[in-house]
């Protein structure tokens, strides 16, 4: 009996001490079991939580914001048989009031005659990972935002050209036209001014639309290219680890700040670091790096993927170009266009392993 009752023990401990949070119910969906990191992760105290149903407490909800009741529940689907597992993205109230998004995962516990007594739930903290994404779907939407932008202004801007032209002659027609009254005269060309303002507006809200498209005016500040190294590490690091990956960030001492448009040279950053993460879908070493030479602060991201074909080397540029399954070809050339719009560079450069990116931003 007491070798049973300490194997138990050390049972509770090994569960209290898991890295993910461990969370057990009764049939009612009341807690009796809420581990260390259940705590962290929910910010409520196990003396709260115990003996309560977990619904009151974490009022949960899905990310089109329907609340899960108990119809809903899935522990309460497998209770009824409906279910022998399963796993939820969920938004959950925080016991300091905040919000946090968890991905759980819960299973049946059964008697010895198979009956469902109690229920587990492994919950793990993904506000991280959920960040990551929208910075990964933002930067891609604006990407593809611009260059759509940037095709249907060329399309639009020569056939405004030529229209234009035309009106111009029309014009000049209208008014050597010997036969015609000076009313008559009066109202065509009344017309044509009508026509060619038009035009004169749409041509100007082409060139807007270009110049968006070539990262639109520059919101231009001196910042510190060291913070936003750091805060796009902290944004790729939980999707890093997830693939394998450890990202390795050397930055020099005593880096002069820099006047560039700090959204836009983050997100140009952050394109080159997914391309990175992405093309090592089995681990390595992203190694991100930044120092000064000469006139220029050149920042460097080396991944220990299998590099770029030499056959290819030349168009990884080029808008639309990509050879991943699901890609779009547009980050890259977003990241070269950002970066030459601050009047620096961006370059592939030879690598033993893997491939190196180098952007130049002039100091």
């Amino acid at each position: 009996m007491g070798k049973i009752d300490t194997t138990n023990q050390i049972l509770i401990q090994a569960l209290d001490c898991a890295s993910k949070g461990v969370m057990i119910q009764d049939v009612n969906r009341k807690v009796v079991f809420f581990n260390h990191a259940c705590e962290e992760i929910t910010k409520w105290p196990k003396k709260k939580i115990v003996g309560k149903d977990c619904g009151d407490i974490f009022q949960c909800h899905t990310s089109t914001g329907m609340c899960l009741t108990e119809k809903f529940c899935p522990g309460m689907e497998i209770f009824q048989g409906r279910l022998s597992h399963a796993s939820r993205e969920l938004l959950i109230k925080r016991g300091d009031d905040s919000e946090v998004w968890v991905e759980t995962s819960t299973s049946a516990i059964r008697d010895s005659r198979g009956k469902v007594t109690h229920i587990v739930t492994i919950i793990e903290d993904i506000s991280e990972r959920k960040r990551f994404s929208d910075e990964v779907l933002r930067s891609k939407t604006l990407s593809t935002l611009g260059v759509f932008t940037a095709e249907l202004a060329h399309e639009i801007k020569n056939p405004l050209n030529a229209m234009h032209i035309q009106m111009a002659l029309m014009e000049r027609e209208i008014r050597e036209i010997p036969k015609i009254g000076e009313k008559s005269k009066k109202e065509l060309l009344n017309t044509v001014s009508v026509v060619q303002k038009e035009l004169i507006r749409l041509s100007g809200f082409v060139e807007e639309c270009l110049h968006f498209s070539k990262t639109g005016e520059l919101n231009e500040s001196y910042v510190d290219i060291c913070e936003i190294l750091n805060e796009i590490v902290s944004l790729l690091m939980p999707q890093a680890q997830l693939n394998g990956i450890q990202v390795e960030l050397e930055v020099h001492s005593a880096l002069p700040k820099i006047k560039v448009d700090r959204d836009k040279i983050k997100q140009a950053i952050l394109n080159i670091m997914i391309n990175g993460v992405e093309a090592m879908p089995d681990g390595g070493t992203l190694r991100v790096g930044a120092k000064r030479s000469g006139n220029q602060i050149l920042v460097s991201c080396q991944d220990t993927g299998p590099g770029i074909p030499d056959e290819i080397k030349d168009k990884i540029f080029d808008l639309f170009y990509t050879t991943k399954d699901g890609g779009t070809g547009i980050g890259l050339s977003f990241a070269q266009n950002v970066v030459q719009a601050h009047g620096g560079t961006i370059r592939l450069e030879q690598s033993s392993r893997g491939s190196t990116f180098v952007i130049a931003i002039p100091t």
